[in-house]
């Protein structure tokens, strides 16, 4: 059955709900609705990368440093130090899952992160008092690395559509041996017979 291309931030929101249930199950990962809306919210509200980055004068994505911002939180009141840490594990979440390839750019590698924005979202859990946003950032917190897979398969089944995304692919997999990549590879007809021993990997 063809997808239908969802129109409105609603239609977006329910798109990426089923999407990530979808993705999930799969993976017999499960998770708080909670955090599953939380999820959902992030994707809709930056699936563009210009949206997510912001764009700088140059027209170029642009974004503040993971280390930018963890100074700001080190110097920031108590209020503004809620905001900068969930800026910070979205920020980590987002790069690491979905614009997983932004790494390839970067010095640093996916563990680090992974750390980041786990410790972000963990500090934020004990600082929030609602119970249900606390619950939720334990959960990103505890559950990172395997949400992060779950955005980087979302990304990955919507954007396999030439021989360079096979190759990104690929790549990708080379650097973090993922058992998720390696199915992926082996659907588009593409042999992985060996596996890698990574540091990071599924």
């Amino acid at each position: 059955m063809e997808r239908v291309k969802p129109a409105t931030v609603t239609d977006l929101m329910d798109y990426f709900t089923l999407e990530l249930k979808s993705v999930m199950e799969l993976h017999r990962l499960s998770a708080r609705e909670g955090s599953i809306l939380y999820l959902a919210s992030l994707l809709s509200k930056n699936i563009e990368t210009e949206r997510f980055f912001g764009v700088g004068a140059d027209g170029k994505p642009s974004d503040t440093l993971l280390t930018e911002l963890y100074i700001q939180y080190l110097q920031a009141r108590e209020e503004e130090k809620r905001i900068i840490l969930q800026r910070l594990g979205d920020l980590c979440l987002m790069i690491s899952g979905y614009f997983a390839e932004s790494i390839r750019k970067k010095i640093v590698d996916i563990g680090f992160y992974f750390g980041m924005g786990g410790s972000a979202y963990y500090a934020l859990s004990s600082m929030v008092q609602e119970r249900e946003s606390k619950q939720t950032f334990d959960e990103l917190s505890t559950k990172f690395q395997c949400f992060s897979n779950v955005l980087g398969e979302m990304s990955e089944r919507s954007g396999l559509q030439s021989n360079k995304d096979v190759l990104k692919l690929y790549e990708r997999w080379i650097e973090t041996g993922s058992d998720r990549l390696k199915n992926l590879l082996d659907e588009k007809g593409i042999k992985t017979p060996f596996k890698i021993n990574m540091k990071v990997s599924q």
